[in-house]
């Protein structure tokens, strides 16, 4: 019975070597070298001589073309999706600035026709608006003398505009008594600017008029000049 006299470490090195991909030689029983068998491939097939690792590269390979093909095709379908919605909502946002800009040409030139042909203010109106500008900068001075000087002279404008109105008396306190409740629209205001300039004039009330109080007050006599285009 014959028996191995020695471990061939040539051979087992060729079949590890082999398992990689690579070939070899080694020596047969008669001291020849041979070359290992190169299995024939079927067509169809993965290779069976290209070791563990090249076929798995060529398993691998093929399976991510086909994966690849599936992803490229949603992804493409996504994207196809994704520009239709926003040439949609582009379009939609571009009509309605075009929309936008025609309604606001269309208000300025109605503005334009309405207002455009109101005459200019007079000298006199200009002058009244000169002077009101003054006075409004009086009460946001830091002198607090000034404020109080800038509401008694708006309350006496606001006397002459009584009187132009045709209301009765001789000076502001008596033309406001006078004066009906739904005569014009700022009544409240005119009202509550004039008990303010009772209160700092009168000199024995314990209110301290300040800057904001003055220039506030200054706002309303403000509102009644403007009502009937005074200032």
């Amino acid at each position: 019975m014959d028996f191995l006299h020695f471990l061939n470490l040539q051979y087992w090195y060729c079949l590890f070597f082999s398992a990689f991909g690579g070939s070899c030689r080694f020596v047969d029983k008669a001291g020849n070298p041979v070359l290992p068998e190169v299995p024939t491939e079927v067509p169809g097939t993965l290779p069976t001589n290209g070791g563990i690792f090249e076929q798995f590269l060529d398993f691998f390979i093929s399976v991510w073309s086909v994966v690849g093909d599936t992803i490229s095709g949603v992804v493409s379908f996504l994207w196809g999706v994704y520009s239709a919605v926003a040439w949609s909502v582009s379009s939609f946002l571009f009509l309605t600035i075009l929309t936008s800009l025609g309604l606001l040409l269309f208000i300025r030139l109605r503005e334009l026709k309405t207002y455009g042909t109101l005459p200019a203010k007079t000298e006199e109106e200009l002058v009244m608006r000169h002077r009101w500008d003054e006075l409004l900068e009086s009460a946001l001075s830091s002198d607090p003398k000034q404020w109080k000087e800038s509401v008694l002279a708006a309350d006496r404008m606001l006397g002459d505009l009584l009187e132009l109105l045709g209301v009765s008396g001789t000076t502001t306190s008596d033309r406001m008594k006078a004066l009906p409740e739904e005569a014009f629209l700022t009544v409240p205001q005119a009202w509550e600017a004039h008990r303010v300039r009772n209160i700092i004039s009168d000199g024995k009330s314990d209110f301290i008029l300040t800057q904001r109080e003055a220039f506030r007050t200054m706002k309303l006599y403000e509102q009644v000049f403007e009502e009937h285009q005074y200032i």
